[in-house]
């Protein structure tokens, strides 16, 4: 068996910042080269009324039935809230996460029992667990970033719950993203990309679209946005013929290693051509998928 079986793969991991130490040691230690390139912050909520929302509902923590973790980052940020309001769970409390990767950060952080799909991840992969089956009449909290999807707390709503969320952290774009996009364009295309989320997925599409329509003439002010087909995923307005711009074409080709099947198809409508399904997103995963890619591009 090969013990380096990314030897000489670039991968672009475009992870917040202090969220890739772990995936980067994994890569390089099977012989890839890792490439850093953040495309969202994560921060916590700052806006004063949502602030006040959720310091109403952990004041109540320990009346719902079950909590929902949407995400790592839901644990992480969750967690400091939790400590911060003094708020307490319920011993009683079922507690819920959307795949194997938050399941094991949350048992940890939480010290107490968390579960999660067995396979896949996702809020289908979570709405077919038997702890949802019957809801009816329980109190049930969803911890996430702000916005997000509405299908797992609407199909809950469904099935008889009562469902509130407590947003704990907001996502925002990394300035001077596309500058060091050109960079390590110029210097060598990677020959992977690691996108663990659909909204890291959206703002890397967006990140191409703006790489190439500076190098076709035409520089993309930060208040303008990229072309989006209308209730459809963004398109490149324009193809590149040279240059960094004719590189960020060539990524829609690029395999893009995904955590889920909702994002490998979201992946499929951007216009990726390659997309690979590591089924979570955690680090085992993410590199035994790419690994798994490359030995059958070798063969």
């Amino acid at each position: 068996m090969n013990e380096h079986p990314l030897a000489g793969c670039r991968v672009l991991v475009t992870r917040p910042a202090g969220r890739q130490e772990e995936l980067v040691e994994a890569i390089e230690s099977r012989g890839g080269q890792a490439i850093c390139l953040p495309l969202l912050a994560i921060e916590p909520i700052k806006d004063a009324e949502a602030g006040t929302r959720l310091r109403e509902n952990l004041s109540r923590l320990q009346d719902y039935d079950l909590l929902i973790l949407v995400s790592v980052n839901a644990v992480r940020f969750g967690a400091r809230q939790i400590s911060e309001n003094s708020a307490v769970i319920s011993p009683q409390a079922t507690v819920l996460a959307v795949g194997a990767a938050t399941a094991r950060e949350a048992a940890s952080i939480l010290d107490r029992p968390v579960h999660g799909p067995a396979v896949g991840s996702g809020s289908e992969a979570l709405l077919d667990l038997p702890q949802l089956e019957d809801v009816k009449d329980l109190r049930i909290a969803i911890f996430r970033g702000k916005g997000g999807r509405e299908l797992l707390a609407a199909e809950l709503r469904r099935r008889g719950a009562t469902v509130e969320y407590l947003e704990v952290y907001r996502r925002a774009p990394v300035a001077g993203a596309a500058e060091r996009l050109q960079i390590i364009l110029a210097q060598s295309p990677p020959d992977a990309v690691v996108i663990t989320s659909a909204e890291a997925l959206a703002r890397w599409r967006e990140l191409l679209s703006e790489v190439a329509l500076a190098h076709n003439g035409r520089i993309l002010r930060a208040a303008e946005p990229a072309t989006r087909a209308k209730n459809g995923p963004i398109a490149l307005p324009l193809k590149a013929d040279e240059g960094a711009g004719h590189k960020a074409d060539h990524l829609l080709e690029t395999p893009v290693v995904v955590p889920s099947r909702r994002v490998a198809e979201l992946a499929a409508q951007h216009g990726f051509t390659v997309v690979i399904d590591a089924g979570d997103a955690g680090v085992k995963a993410i590199v035994e998928a790419l690994a798994a890619h490359l030995r059958r591009r070798e063969d």
